[in-house]
């Protein structure tokens, strides 16, 4: 994989972090609606704090930003399964089954590029 290739990911998942959780956290109800994601306004704002605490360790994280990866893939797997949960819903938004795909899929390309992002990092 190209070194270019972890950096460009990390910071692209950094500012999407930072952003969508500015917005779960200023506003979690609107935001968690405009999403599809469900649940309630308490839930949706922790995601947002979550995202928050988060993203300057992507963004910012220098030379040792795989720690952040995972943690963000494992993050992923906790909205995909608040995305599930509101597709599964009788009345859930139409927008979470494509949520929980779309987070499922990062979760993969996070992982992958955290696991070369510490493979990197250890190398001497």
């Amino acid at each position: 994989m190209p070194r270019l290739f972890p950096d460009v990911l990390t910071t692209a998942a950094g500012a999407a972090t930072l952003v969508v959780g500015a917005g779960l956290t200023a506003a979690p109800a609107r935001t968690a609606r405009i999403l599809g994601l469900g649940g309630s306004a308490q839930s949706a704002r922790a995601l947002g704090i979550a995202d928050l605490a988060l993203a300057p360790a992507l963004l910012v994280g220098g030379r040792n930003r795989g720690p952040a990866m995972i943690v963000r893939a494992a993050l992923n797997v906790l909205v995909a399964g608040r995305f599930r949960a509101e597709s599964a819903r009788p009345d859930g938004s139409p927008r979470a089954a494509g949520g929980a795909t779309a987070m499922a899929v990062l979760t993969v390309v996070d992982g992958l590029a955290g696991v070369v992002l510490l493979r990197e990092a250890l190398r001497p």
